[in-house]
């Protein structure tokens, strides 16, 4: 009976399930098999999904754990620590309890250069991860775990074979112009008179493209430090150098639309460092800075900005002072994210564990500056993102199924 319903009706019944769902019904029969991995469905079952979690506030977060077993070869791990990096999906609301978790593909260990894939960053339900944690490697891996497809990408034009000792970051983001996915290296070689390059991949291409200069040299202070895709543009923390031989802080931008870049100015008294941390605002619209520091009685502090207005320097606005002389507890804390109410959760400095030997995360009302526990504990490294469950990859041809 359900042929006989006008296809509008279909649309509609179908827009409101899950992607598991979905992914099942694709089996019903070829015109519904055509009609869920069609484009157009998968932007507008997105868009609809993200409308009802900003309209109901059923907004998730991805959670990266990686217990230390992974990480510290020469340490005594106790019986009841974990033994497995987890990825898990949790409501990002007051309990910020579990709604389940995600899988991800197996990458041979031989092939890797480093003990885990670190996730750069994630968009639209779609995933970014890259073997380059402490070893600059070549592997590089788009994941729908809602789905348990993935595609992984070909090796990238700029390698140590083609140019020699380098420094790379890289970023992930959606252009909405083009509605592609696109991944963008840069690479400063190691030279006496350096210069900069980058490379985009696109996942409708499949492809790299072919390497391009930068107007102006710059270093991401730390490759490795997560990004912020906001307002359409990849954001990474750098530096410049200036004529007088002093360095410049500031935020560089990659727009994905126009394929170009531009600088924004950090605030005057922030000073990039490998503690510092570039974070999504709580809202999603803006870019926020977590700046550690010492002061002149070694005394660690934290500064939280944001900026308020995109864009516009001048509404750059310093949130909160964690310090000694407030909570105790925040110092020895390093931020992973903001939350949608506004929180931030942090996780414990590298090195510190509390009093029964656990990392555990603990969420920060910046209002009270009361700290709440998670519950989630006994990892040593976290990554935490917004995360939305979606069809990406499903009409993708190289996507593979794990």
């Amino acid at each position: 009976m359900i042929h006989k319903f006008p296809e509008e009706i279909i649309h509609d019944i179908l827009f409101r399930l899950p992607p598991k769902t979905l992914i099942r019904c694709t089996s019903v029969c070829k015109p519904w098999n055509s009609m869920i991995k069609n484009p157009s469905f998968i932007r507008t079952h997105l868009n609809r999904t993200i409308n009802l979690n900003n309209q109901f506030g059923t907004h998730l977060r991805l959670l990266h754990c990686v217990p230390r077993a992974i990480l510290s070869s020469n340490v005594n791990i106790r019986v009841d620590e974990p033994r497995d990096e987890q990825f898990y999906l949790h409501y990002d609301n007051h309990a910020f309890d579990e709604y389940c978790k995600l899988e991800f593909p197996i990458f041979p260990r031989e092939e890797m250069h480093n003990k885990f894939l670190r996730v750069v960053g994630i968009c639209n339900g779609l995933v970014f991860l890259a073997d380059d944690k402490d070893c600059l490697g070549y592997t590089f891996m788009l994941c729908n775990p809602s789905m348990r497809k993935s595609v992984t990408l070909p090796k990238p034009h700029l390698t140590f074979n083609t140019i020699g000792p380098y420094y790379a970051c890289i970023g992930f983001g959606f252009d909405a112009v083009t509605n592609d996915y696109k991944v963008v290296r840069l690479i400063t070689d190691q030279c006496e008179d350096p210069n900069t390059f980058y490379e985009v991949y696109s996942l409708a291409g499949g492809s790299w493209s072919e390497p391009r200069s930068l107007d102006h040299v710059c270093e991401v202070t730390d490759p490795r430090k997560p990004q912020a895709f906001v307002n359409g543009a990849i954001h990474w923390e750098a530096c410049r150098r200036l004529k007088n031989g002093d360095y410049e802080d500031f935020i560089l931008a990659y727009d994905l639309g126009s394929d170009s870049f531009r600088g924004i100015m950090a605030p005057k008294s922030f000073r990039s460092s490998w503690t510092t941390q570039l974070s999504v605002s709580g809202d999603g619209k803006s870019i926020a800075l977590f700046q550690p520091y010492l002061t002149n009685t070694e005394k660690l502090c934290l500064d939280i900005w944001v900026m308020k207005e995109y864009g516009k320097e001048e509404s750059w606005t310093k949130l909160t002072t964690l310090s000694p002389s407030g909570p105790q507890r925040g110092v020895r804390y390093r931020p992973l994210c903001f939350r949608k109410c506004g929180d931030v959760v942090l996780a414990p400095t590298y090195g510190y564990w509390d009093d029964t030997g656990r990392h555990e995360l603990v969420c920060l009302d910046l209002m009270s500056k009361q700290f709440k526990n998670l519950g989630i504990h006994g990892h040593k490294y976290y990554y935490a993102e917004s995360y939305v469950e979606s069809l990406v990859l499903l009409d993708k041809t190289n996507a593979v199924s794990y």
